[in-house]
């Protein structure tokens, strides 16, 4: 085996300020940045790093603050021991003894030590709801690597997706972009993929499902590295191997030195320390850098597609609206649920017309709860009923999150009664209600309650979209996701698999083991009401007294904790959403997540050949709407608000009947008796999916003889 070593190295000076160098100096910049970054090397942000010494006032404030937040973390027992699949097993306030142990015996060398030190315990949680991340002078420091590398499911192996262009304008060398779609056979001396499987495992904390994290580590978190998030590496370079040719096995190797980007100017180490003890923090810059870089790389699809099958509508924000035209499928990138993209969301769905829909959640990391049930209560017929949409939450309760609830007491009409659908007028939702043995434990924790989108706290209705005056929905909703879809993109994804119009999950990336399926979670993060500590603090300090125990941390560093856990009842009403799997329909055998063009294209053309199939078997029947033959339209729906309470009510009538079939039916039965005015047609997907289920055929026939005539029948 031929083997060709070459190395590339770039140098940086330390700034001498009045005669003295100043470690935390750093004023390197390029054309291509913007006016306020700099660049820096490994080796010089280290000196800087560890020169800003530990103090034990500090330490032992942190540490704390870290505890009282136990009291308030929903899953400090059940990630102790969880059920299958995930079987996490972390003993939380084991691990913060641990740090004390390492405080308390000076094992700590310098500030940036101990605060990873936090993050990595906070990581084996995989949960990135739940995080610490450290002060944010040190969030200010991106490390970025030569390449963005892509697996490849079908042959295990992975290659260069590009060479990135900001990399080489700053060493000044263009080699990096020489080795697009190059093989790499190993990283650092290791096999290639099982590096990038530890590194997976040791760092990223998206999700629970361990290809989830490769898919987030593929994507982002490898090629880019917030240093508040990932620990400076120990050496200063990385080297890869690549493959020469397939034919000869020939390799040749090449070491690269990692680069730090820097979005703020140092002048000194004073002014580093002095943002590091800020009590404000901005985590954005991971964001910031990253859409920097894919713009200026023309990556992002959406922006840059030239392609004259897909017509541009309208969009922005990461927030598009597309037509393919063949097909008149509509495409609509749903890059995340904030606030401040509500308008375009709204806009968008408000405009998309067409009988089949692609939801592209790949990489959305969610927001606002109730703009997931808006879209939810829009896009899906039995959605409308809002004992329908909410879902139900819980707690673990303590004395502590007790004061910490009461501040919803002061917004009027945000927790409903899922019992009654009526919002509590007292504090009862939050007291201790049932026991629970989860880890070993157990615990007290509240009834399960909802929260009200109408409420005060949650917008006062501001998120829902109204249909105009004629109601219509899409006939077929598929979705594309890498998994990554968390949070409130999680709910959204999660109830949107049990719609009655919902068709099928496309997962891209994946298949990183020998099990080809490798049917990976669809969604992660999931677990309900997250909240800053810093907030926590301040909530709990406007109700309770006592403020002499919980208090803000002493940096800018930010802690994240999962408060209130959500369930699916259609998943498992009895488990937390968290702590389940809920996998995507189909994996696709492409892992672009920068070109989705391949993967819209193969959901255009399953749904084609679905629509054919059905076709074929003459699915498509004519029914008796009020007395009239017409031919079944299976997406407009026109009836007004008097007709819409009715169906509602006959939801709620029926409901006890819904409940004896199998919970995988349930909201295909629901929509049933939703559209029994519209003639929905049982199909052959559905009795493939309940034929088996013993109790189903009995249910049905009930629930039909109290709805009255309906076209159900097995395809």
């Amino acid at each position: 085996m031929k083997t060709q070593l070459f190395c590339i190295t770039i140098f940086f000076y330390a700034v001498s300020i009045e005669g003295e160098t100043d470690l935390c100096t750093f004023n390197s910049t390029i054309s291509e940045l913007p006016t306020t970054w700099f660049y820096s090397t490994v080796d010089q942000v280290k000196l800087c790093f560890e020169n800003i010494p530990v103090n034990n006032v500090i330490m032992n404030e942190t540490m704390k603050q870290l505890f009282n937040s136990l009291d308030f973390y929903s899953f400090l027992s059940i990630v102790r021991q969880s059920n299958h699949p995930y079987f996490t097993n972390v003993n939380l306030r084991e691990e913060l003894l641990n740090i004390v142990d390492q405080t308390n015996r000076n094992m700590y060398k310098n500030d940036y030590e101990f605060h990873m030190n936090i993050v990595n315990c906070f990581k084996k949680l995989k949960d990135f709801h739940t995080k610490y991340f450290a002060p944010n002078g040190y969030a200010k420091f991106e490390l970025l690597l030569p390449f963005i590398l892509e697996f490849q499911p079908l042959t295990k192996q992975i290659k260069v997706k590009l060479g990135i262009n900001l990399y080489s304008s700053i060493i000044g060398n263009n080699l990096n972009l020489n080795y697009t779609d190059r093989i790499i056979t190993k990283i650092d001396g290791m096999n290639a993929l099982e590096y990038m499987k530890q590194f997976a495992e040791n760092y990223s904390f998206m999700s629970k499902d361990k290809s989830v994290r490769l898919n987030s580590v593929f994507r982002e978190e490898f090629w880019l590295r917030n240093l508040a998030q990932y620990p400076l590496p120990i050496k200063n370079n990385i080297t890869f191997t690549f493959l020469d040719s397939i034919q000869d096995k020939n390799e040749s190797t090449i070491t690269f030195s990692y680069l730090i980007l820097i979005t703020k100017k140092f002048d000194n180490q004073r002014s580093l320390e002095d943002d590091n003890h800020l009590l404000s923090s901005s985590f954005l810059e991971t964001r910031l850098v990253f859409n920097y870089i894919i713009n200026l790389e023309k990556l992002h699809w959406y922006q840059h597609q030239k392609d004259s099958n897909f017509d541009f509508v309208m969009g922005g924000n990461d927030t598009y609206y597309y037509i393919h035209k063949p097909t008149q499928t509509v495409i609509i990138r749903l890059g995340s649920f904030n606030e401040e993209t509500f308008e375009d969301v709204k806009m968008i769905f408000s405009t998309a017309i067409g009988k089949t829909l692609i939801i592209d959640l790949v990489g959305n990391h969610g927001g606002e709860s109730c703009l997931a049930y808006s879209l939810l209560n829009y896009l899906v017929p039995e959605y409308s009923s809002l004992r329908l949409l909410y879902e139900p939450i819980d707690a673990r309760t303590t004395t502590p999150l007790f004061f910490f609830s009461s501040i919803f007491s002061l917004y009027a009409n945000s927790i409903l009664d899922i019992r009654t659908g009526l919002s509590f007028t007292n504090m009862d939702w939050i007291k201790p209600y049932v026991n629970y043995t989860r880890g070993g434990s157990t615990d007290e924790y509240s009834m399960k309650w909802s929260i009200n989108c109408d409420g005060d706290a949650f917008g006062m209705g501001k998120f829902w979209i109204k249909h105009g005056n004629k109601i219509k929905y899409f006939k077929s909703i598929y979705v594309l996701t890498d998994g990554t879809c968390g949070s409130a993109c999680s709910l959204f994804l999660s109830k949107l698999k049990f719609a009655s119009n919902f068709k099928m999950i496309y997962g891209i990336g994946g298949g990183y083991d020998d099990n080809d399926s490798d049917l990976f979670e669809s969604s992660s993060y999931a677990g309900g009401g997250a909240f800053k500590w810093n907030d926590i603090v301040n909530f709990h300090h406007q109700i309770n007294v006592d403020v002499s125990s919980i208090n803000y941390l002493p940096t800018s560093a930010q802690l994240n904790l999962n408060v209130y856990e959500i369930y699916i009842e259609a998943l498992n009403s009895e488990y937390p959403r968290e702590f389940l799997k809920q996998p995507v329909d189909r994996r696709l055998t492409v892992s672009d997540y920068f070109n989705i063009q391949h993967c819209l294209e193969t959901i255009i053309h399953d749904d084609m050949q679905s629509n054919r199939y059905l076709n074929n078997e003459d699915v498509h029947q004519y029914q008796q709407v009020d007395g009239t033959e017409e031919e079944e339209t299976e997406r407009e729906v026109g009836f007004d608000e008097e007709e819409e309470m009715d169906i509602d009510d006959e939801i709620i009538y029926q409901q006890p009947i819904v409940d004896e079939l199998p919970s995988i039916a349930r909201s295909d039965i629901q929509s049933i008796v939703v559209c029994s005015k519209l003639s929905i047609t049982f199909t052959t997907d559905h009795y493939q999916r309940y034929a088996r289920a013993e109790n189903f055929w009995p249910g049905l026939a009930r629930l039909m003889q109290v709805s009255g005539p309906s076209a159900a029948r097995p395809g």
